[in-house]
C-alpha cells in the first residue's frame, strides 16, 4: 500500500476575485487550483488572513451581492468528473476568520457531454441569476437569495450553441439578455444574445436583437461585457489582436443608415467600433474591467494593455476604441484591479505580480511597475532530483514556467539562513563559546574559539570579532583545547575546561579564581567534558567520572566513578552531557548521559551520585552502530526529556528519557555520510509559529544545532509535539553556535558557522522553509532537464518560440551557477521531446541521450521521423553529438537498461538500442537490439533492471523484459485506462497515472497486471521521479518515501510505501476519520477520492490519503474517541491512540 502526502502544495493561480466579505472591509480572493486564499487589502501590501480547501479543481470564482446584506458572498463552480456549485460566506466571529460552505449544488448530469470550450459560470450584474456551464448544449441557471434563503430556484435549461468559448450578461438593460461567443459546425465563430426568461424557466430559441448577432473573426476567444445609458451597451470580442465592440441591432442600423461606406463595414463584421491589440494573435485573452469604459487585456504571453472604449452623442453610443500598449508582464490567468494604478496578476504560467501601472512610460517605454512578485513553480514540465554537492540533501530542479516566464527553478527545504559577515582568517576551529559578562546578561562579550591543540579568545564588539592577547584576558587558558565552557551561576564567573585543566574566571577583571588540578599537581587528561551553570561533568582517559560543583564561585568535587570494564578492555569515555533538564530549574541537571568507545554505548546516570537508576537500570543503557562522539540531553523547554546522540558516521539518533521506561522512541536522522555529528543547545529568537524573522525582541525557542555534512537545526514542533529538523545552508562545518549580540548593533541572535577558515554568521529566519532559486530563460521554453554528475552540468532541451518561427536546442548548463557551457542546435523542422542520462557500453559509461521528432508531414496527424542522439566530450563545454539514430516517429520516452543498453519509446513501438564505443577507425554508433511493436501510443517507460514498464496512452500497462536480442511482454494489464506516466514501485509493482487524474497501482500475478489500488489525485500528474526530497533523512521501519510526483499545478507530493500490519490500521483510521471529516458541501471522502471516469466508479484501494490522515492530530478528545470506535464494533481500532499518533506523524514527518 501507497501513502500519498503534499510536499509542496499548488502554486499556480487559476481565478481571483475582488470583494467585500466582511462589511466594507475589502479582500481579494485568489483561487489554486484547489484552494481558496483570502487575503486583506492593506496598504503594505496583501494580507493572507485564511485558506480553504476544495474538493476539486476551481474553474470559475464569484462575488454576489446578495439582498438584504452588506457583505458578498463567494460563488464557485468545479471541474469535472464531479462538478459542483458552491456558495461561501466568510466568518469571523470566530478565533480565526474561515470560509464555510453555506450552499453546495452538483451540477453533474446522468448523460451529457463535457464542455469543451467554456466550463465555468457567469453572474448577472444584479447579483440574483448565476449561469453555469457544465455540459455541451445544457446551462444551470441559478437564482439566488436574500437572508430568506441561499438558493431561490434552480433549473437546467436548453441552448442550441454546443461549442460555446465564451459568455457573458449584457449589462445595463431590462432584460436578461446572454451573449454568446460559440463556434458552428464548419468550425466559424458567431456572437448572439438569447434572453433569458425566469418565470418560463427558459432560454428564449429566438436571438435577442440588444445584440447584433453575426459573424466575427475565428481568432475572437472572449467577450467583455460593457455598461452603458440609454440603451446603449454592449460586448466587446477580444482576440486574434483585434477588439470588436458589438450593440444592439437598433444602434447599428441607425449607424448604417449613414451612408454606403458605413453600411459596408458595419456589415463586415456587425461591429460598432474596432481596433488593433498590441497582442499575440493566438493564445487565451484575460481581461478586467477598471470602470464602464477601461479595461485591462493581457494575452497568454504577458503582453499587458489598455483599451478604453470612447462614447459619443446623445445617446453615449460607442463610436471609437483606444489602446495603450503597458508593457510584460508575468502570463495572466486571471487580473484583478484593485485600486487606482494597482492590479493583481494571477499566472498559471509564472509567478504572480501586484503591480502598479505608471501614468507615464519609464526609460524601457513601460507603464509597468512590479511591486511583489509571489513564486510559483507551476507548470512543472520535467523535473529531477539532484545532490550536485554531494551532502546528501537532494534538491529538485524543475523546467517550469511557458512563454516569457520560462525559466529552470531549483528548490530545497530547510531553515532559512539570510547571511549578514563572514570573517576569515580562523583556520581549523573545531568549536566556539561564546561567553556573557554576566550570567543574566542579555547578549555575549567573550568568544572562545578552539582547534585541536590551542584556543583564541575574541572579544565580540558589534558584529566584529577582535582577538586578545593574554596580558588583556590573562585567566583563559590558550595553549590547550577548550573541551567545554560556559558561565556559572553567581559572582560574574565563567568555567573552561581544556584537555588538562579546568579554570574558573572572573569575567569582569579576566583573571583565573580557581583551577582543577591545583597549580603544582600532577597534570590530567581529561578526554571530554560538559558543564552547565552550577555543575561540571570530566572524564578521564582512563575511565573515570569526575562532577564538580561551581555554586559558590569555586570547584569542589561532589562525586567520582569509574566506569566499568567491559571484556577486559578499559571503557574509554567518548562523550558526556549535563544539559539542565528540570522545568523550572535551568542552573543544574539530575541526569547526566555518557557515551563509551567499547561497545558504542550511552548511558543515564542520576546526579549528584553518578549511580545508574534503581529501576530498570537496563532500560538506560543503549548499544549503537557507531561510536557516541557528542550527546546531548535536551528538552525543548518542555517537560518531555530527549536523549541526542550524534554518532561518528554522521548520523543522530534520538530517544525519549522517560523515568519509568527508560529510554524509548529511537529514531535515527542522517545529516551525511563522511563527517561526525556535533551537537549545541541554543535559543532560537523567532517561532516556527509565529515566526519573528527580525530575530530581535520575540520569544526564544529552545533548539539544537547539529554540525555534520550538512548542518541542520531541530527543534519541537508544538502542534504535534514531534521533533523536527531543517538544514542550514552551510556544508561542511565543523562547529555552530549562536551568539546573542548586543542590541545597538542592530543585528541580535545570530548564528556562526565555522567552514574552512571563515566564521559565517548570519539569521535564521523561519525554520522549515522552502528555499526558491530561478534561473530565467526568457522565451527558451524548457521541456525537459537531465542532469551528468561528471561533467556537473544540466542537460536542458528547450523550443523558441518567436515571430511564428520555432527552433529548438539543447543547452548545457553549469551545475552549481546555471552559466551557459554549450548549445547543441536541432535540424530546422525538428523539436527536442526527450533528455536522459544513461549508462551505456560495456563499462556503464554515462551519456547524456536526446530524443527529437520532426514537423509531421502535410495530411499526417504524428510524425514518422525522429532521431536519437548520444552526447559525450572531454567536459561539458565539448559536449557534442558523437552517435545518432533515425527512428520512425516521435521519442516520447528514453531511458537506460540493464546491461548498458539504451530503450526508447516511439509512436507505437519500444525500441532498444546499443551504443558500439570506439574501436579502430570506426566510432561511436547505435544500433538497434531489439523492438517490441505491439502498442498504440507508447509515451511512457520505466526501467529496473533488464525490466521496462511501459505506459500506452490509448490502452493500459505492459511489462517488458529483455532476453538476449529480444523483448518479451512477461504481463500485462488489458483495461483501458490511458496512462500518461509510469514508474516502479516495490519489487514487481508499478503506479500510474492517467488522464482522468486518477492514480493506479498495479502488482504483478504470473502473467498479469492486476489492479491493487485506486486514487483520485485531483491533478493531472506530469512525471514519478524516484527519490526523496527530505531536509533530514528519517529511518522508519514502517513507512519508506519511494517516489514524487509533479503536476502542472506545481504541486509536488511524496509516495511513500507502507509495510502490510500498518496498511491494515491506517486504512481503518482513514475510513472512520471519513465518518467525522467531510469536504465542502458535506462531500464524503472515499466519494472524493474514488477513481472516476467517463466509464464509471472505480474503487478506491491501495492509497492512504496522507493529508487527510494527518488531521487525526488537530482532533479533540470527543473527535478522536468516535475515529478510534468507528461506527460498530467491526471498525473499532485496536490499536492504542498513542501508537496511532506516532505513525501518523511518520506519515507528517515525511514531507515536513
Amino acid at each position: 500500500m501507497l501513502a500519498i502526502s503534499t510536499w509542496h502544495p499548488s502554486s499556480t493561480v487559476t481565478h481571483s476575485v475582488k470583494c467585500k466579505l466582511a462589511g466594507n472591509k475589502e479582500s481579494l480572493v485568489i483561487a489554486k487550483a484547489n484552494t481558496l486564499e483570502v487575503y486583506d487589502l492593506s496598504a503594505t501590501g496583501l494580507v493572507l488572513k485564511c485558506t480553504f480547501d476544495i474538493w476539486g479543481i476551481v474553474t470559475s470564482l464569484l462575488a454576489a451581492q446578495r439582498k438584504g446584506r452588506t457583505y458578498q458572498s463567494l460563488l464557485l463552480t468545479t471541474d469535472h468528473l464531479n462538478p459542483q456549485f458552491y456558495i461561501l460566506d466568510y466568518d469571523v466571529t470566530g478565533s480565526q476568520p474561515h470560509l464555510l460552505v453555506s450552499y453546495s449544488l452538483p451540477l453533474s448530469v446522468r448523460a451529457g457531454r463535457e464542455a469543451e470550450f467554456f466550463n465555468g459560470a457567469v453572474l448577472h450584474p444584479n447579483g440574483k441569476v448565476v449561469v453555469c456551464c457544465a455540459y455541451s448544449g445544457t446551462l444551470k441557471v441559478i437564482v439566488l437569495g436574500g437572508n430568506d434563503g441561499e438558493v431561490q430556484t434552480e433549473f437546467d435549461c436548453r441552448v442550441p450553441e454546443l461549442n460555446i468559448h465564451s459568455m457573458c450578461f449584457v449589462p445595463s438593460t431590462s432584460k436578461m439578455i446572454l451573449a454568446i461567443l460559440f463556434e458552428d459546425y464548419n468550425a466559424r465563430k458567431h456572437v448572439i444574445g438569447r434572453e433569458l426568461k425566469l418565470d418560463e424557466q427558459e432560454l428564449l430559441y429566438e436571438h435577442s436583437p440588444v445584440i447584433a448577432g453575426g459573424f466575427v473573426h475565428d481568432l475572437a476567444k472572449s467577450l467583455i461585457p460593457v455598461p452603458g445609458q440609454r440603451k446603449s451597451p454592449g460586448v466587446l470580442v477580444v482576440g486574434g489582436a483585434y477588439a470588436h465592440f458589438i450593440g444592439s441591432e437598433r444602434v447599428t442600423a441607425k449607424r448604417a443608415s449613414r451612408g454606403p461606406e458605413v453600411a459596408t463595414a458595419l456589415s463586415a463584421d456587425h461591429s460598432l467600433a474596432k481596433s488593433d491589440l498590441p497582442l499575440d494573435q493566438t493564445g487565451e485573452i484575460r481581461f478586467a474591467a477598471i470602470d464602464d469604459s477601461r479595461f485591462l487585456i493581457s494575452d497568454s504571453n504577458g503582453h499587458l494593455c489598455l483599451l478604453n472604449v470612447t462614447r459619443n452623442g446623445p445617446s453615449n453610443t460607442v463610436s471609437a476604441i483606444n489602446t495603450l500598449d503597458l508593457g510584460l508582464v508575468s502570463p495572466p490567468s486571471t487580473i484583478t484591479h484593485i485600486s487606482g494604478p494597482f492590479v493583481y496578476i494571477g499566472s498559471q504560467s509564472g509567478d504572480s505580480q501586484t503591480i502598479c501601472i505608471l501614468p507615464e512610460a519609464g526609460s524601457d517605454g513601460s507603464h509597468i511597475k512590479i511591486l511583489e512578485n509571489y513564486t510559483s513553480i507551476g507548470p512543472i514540465v520535467d523535473a529531477i532530483l539532484v545532490d550536485p554537492d554531494n551532502s546528501g540533501q537532494n534538491e529538485m530542479v524543475m523546467c517550469s514556467g511557458y512563454a516569457s516566464s520560462s525559466s529552470i527553478r531549483v528548490i530545497r527545504s530547510g531553515a532559512e539562513l539570510r547571511k549578514s559577515a563572514a570573517l576569515h582568517g580562523f583556520p581549523d576551529v573545531e568549536d566556539m563559546f561564546p561567553l556573557r559578562l554576566q550570567l543574566p546578561a542579555m547578549h555575549h562579550s567573550i568568544a572562545l574559539f578552539t582547534t585541536s591543540s590551542h584556543t583564541t579568545v575574541l572579544e565580540i564588539n558589534r558584529s566584529s570579532f577582535d582577538e586578545q592577547d593574554s596580558k588583556t584576558f590573562p585567566g583563559f587558558i590558550r595553549t590547550s583545547r577548550t573541551l567545554a565552557a560556559c558561565n556559572i551561576e553567581s559572582h560574574g564567573r565563567a568555567v573552561q575546561v581544556t584537555t588538562s585543566s579546568i579554570v574558573i574566571v572572573d569575567m569582569a577583571s579576566s583573571v583565573e579564581v580557581d583551577r582543577w588540578p591545583p597549580r603544582g599537581s600532577p597534570s590530567q587528561q581529561i578526554a571530554c567534558a560538559a558543564v552547565n551553570p552550577s555543575q561540571i561533568l570530566i572524564a578521564l582517559k582512563d575511565g573515570k567520572l569526575i562532577l564538580f560543583s561551581t555554586k559558590l564561585g569555586a570547584l569542589r568535587i561532589v562525586s567520582e566513578k569509574t566506569v566499568s570494564h567491559v571484556e577486559g578492555l578499559a571503557n574509554e569515555i567518548s562523550a558526556v552531557s549535563i544539559e539542565p533538564t528540570t522545568i523550572g530549574n535551568q542552573l543544574s541537571s539530575n541526569i547526566a548521559a555518557v557515551g563509551c568507545w567499547a561497545k558504542n554505548t550511552v548511558t543515564i546516570y542520576q546526579l549528584p551520585a553518578l549511580e545508574l537508576p534503581q529501576k530498570l537500570a537496563n532500560s538506560f543503557t543503549v548499544r549503537e552502530e557507531h561510536v557516541p562522539l557528542s550527546l546531548l540531553l535536551h528538552t525543548f523547554g518542555g517537560s518531555s526529556i530527549y536523549l541526542m546522540i550524534g554518532l561518528g558516521n554522521g548520523s543522530l539518533v534520538t530517544y525519549s528519557v522517560d523515568p519509568d521506561l527508560g529510554l524509548t522512541n529511537r529514531r535515527t536522522m542522517s545529516l551525511g555520510v563522511d563527517r561526525p555529528v556535533k551537537l549545541a543547545a541554543c535559543q532560537y529568537a523567532a517561532s516556527p509559529n509565529n515566526p519573528n524573522p527580525a530575530g530581535r525582541g520575540g520569544p526564544k525557542e529552545k533548539v539544537v544545532l547539529a554540525a555534520g555534512t550538512r548542518a541542520s537545526i531541530l527543534w519541537l514542533d508544538q502542534r504535534g509535539k514531534r521533533l523536527r529538523g531543517s538544514t542550514i545552508a552551510v556544508r561542511h562545518s565543523t562547529a555552530l553556535c549562536s551568539i546573542d549580540l548586543s542590541t545597538s548593533s542592530g543585528l541580535g541572535s545570530m548564528l556562526v558557522a565555522s567552514k574552512d577558515g571563515t566564521m559565517i554568521i548570519g539569521r535564521i529566519g523561519e525554520l522549515n522553509k522552502l528555499n526558491y532559486r530561478t534561473i530565467p530563460l526568457g522565451l527558451d521554453n524548457p521541456r525537459q532537464i537531465a542532469y551528468h554528475q561528471q561533467y556537473d552540468a544540466f542537460a536542458v532541451g528547450c523550443v523558441r518560440t518567436e515571430a511564428g518561427s520555432i527552433t529548438s536546442f539543447v543547452k548545457i548548463l553549469d551545475g552549481k551557477t546555471f552559466e551557459p557551457r554549450n548549445m547543441i542546435s536541432c535540424h530546422a523542422d525538428e523539436q527536442v521531446t526527450c533528455v536522459r542520462v544513461a549508462e551505456l557500453g560495456p563499462s556503464s559509461t554515462p551519456y547524456i541521450i536526446v530524443g527529437t521528432t520532426s514537423e509531421p508531414a502535410v495530411g499526417n496527424l504524428e510524425s514518422t521521423s525522429g532521431r536519437v542522439l548520444v552526447l559525450n566530450g572531454a567536459d561539458a563545454k565539448t559536449l557534442d553529438t558523437v552517435a545518432s539514430i533515425e527512428v520512425p516517429g516521435c521519442v516520447y520516452a528514453l531511458a537506460g537498461i540493464h546491461p548498458g543498453y539504451l530503450t526508447a519509446a516511439v509512436n507505437t513501438s519500444v525500441y532498444v538500442y546499443k551504443l558500439h564505443t570506439p574501436e579502430g577507425k570506426e566510432g561511436f554508433r547505435l544500433t538497434k537490439h531489439a523492438k517490441w511493436d505491439r502498442g498504440y501510443v507508447m509515451t511512457s517507460i520505466a526501467s529496473k533492471g533488464d525490466m521496462i514498464a511501459v505506459g500506452d496512452a490509448l490502452r493500459s500497462v505492459d511489462l517488458l523484459k529483455l532476453e538476449r536480442d529480444k523483448l518479451v511482454s512477461v504481463a500485462k494489464n488489458c483495461n483501458p485506462l490511458w496512462p500518461l506516466g509510469v514508474e516502479w514501485t516495490g519489487k514487481d509493482s508499478v503506479i500510474t497515472a492517467e488522464g482522468d487524474q486518477n492514480l493506479s497501482l498495479f502488482k504483478r500475478e504470473l502473467s498479469n497486471l492486476e489492479r491493487a489500488g485506486g486514487f483520485h489525485y485531483g491533478e493531472l500528474v506530469n512525471k514519478f521521479i524516484p527519490g526523496k526530497l527530505q531536509s533530514i533523512s528519517n529511518e522508519y521501519a514502517l513507512i519508506q518515501p519511494e517516489l514524487l510526483a509533479v503536476t502542472s499545478t506545481g504541486r509536488i507530493s511524496v509516495i511513500s510505501h507502507i509495510d502490510e500490519a500498518t496498511s491494515l490500521l491506517l486504512t481503518g483510521l482513514q475510513r472512520n476519520l471519513g465518518y467525522i471529516l467531510k469536504g465542502p458541501g458535506d462531500l464524503e471522502h472515499s466519494t472524493y477520492r474514488t477513481p472516476i471516469t467517463a466509464r464509471g466508479r472505480g474503487e478506491f484501494a491501495g492509497f492512504i490519503d496522507g493529508d487527510f490522515v494527518e488531521r487525526f492530530l488537530d482532533l479533540s478528545g470527543n473527535q478522536i474517541e468516535k475515529a478510534m470506535n468507528g461506527r460498530n464494533e467491526a471498525e473499532r481500532l485496536t490499536a492504542d491512540v498513542t501508537v496511532i499518533r506516532q505513525i501518523v506523524e511518520q506519515i507528517g514527518a515525511l514531507h515536513q
